[in-house]
């Protein structure tokens, strides 16, 4: 439902959902600037095939390829792999999907305020039609927070 929604919206909104989830490390954290210390980059929590290949850890390693292939919208979706311990909310391979849209309109925009608030204003209006298309009309609330990983 998520996909058609997309679509519907915007025709030019492209999903991908059968990439390779083995991938490099400079696929995985450095193009995405993730530092050489992050604690995502221990054997600890990623599942290393070798010194230059892994298991996905989350479908964000698939953005650089993506954007460069010239996709500006766009839905990554598939299985992720950490290394995490068995609980009621921890399993080492989980389905995550995100999206990605370069925005026109913000072309050109100097000043960062203007463009920060273009970039919510999309992104709300987006996301809260994407919520009432998969569950119906329902409440939402935005809540300003801080969340880096």
């Amino acid at each position: 439902k998520i996909e058609e929604f997309f679509m519907s919206r915007d025709p030019s909104f492209v999903c991908r959902d059968s990439m390779d989830p083995v991938t490099t490390t400079h696929a995985c954290f450095d193009s995405l600037l993730i530092p050489h210390d992050h604690q995502s980059r221990k054997p600890s929590d990623t599942y290393y095939i070798d010194e230059h290949s892994l298991l996905r850890t989350h479908t964000s390693c698939h953005q650089t390829e993506l954007l460069t292939s010239g996709l500006t919208k766009f839905l990554c979706t598939g299985d992720v792999y950490r290394r995490d311990e068995i609980d009621a909310s921890h399993y080492p391979a989980f389905h995550q999907m995100e999206g990605v849209k370069l925005i026109d309109r913000c072309t050109g925009i100097e000043k960062r305020g203007e463009w920060v608030d273009i970039c919510i204003e999309e992104l709300k209006d987006d996301l809260e039609a994407m919520v009432d298309h998969v569950f119906g009309k329902v409440e939402k609330r935005w809540v300003d927070a801080y969340f880096p990983f």
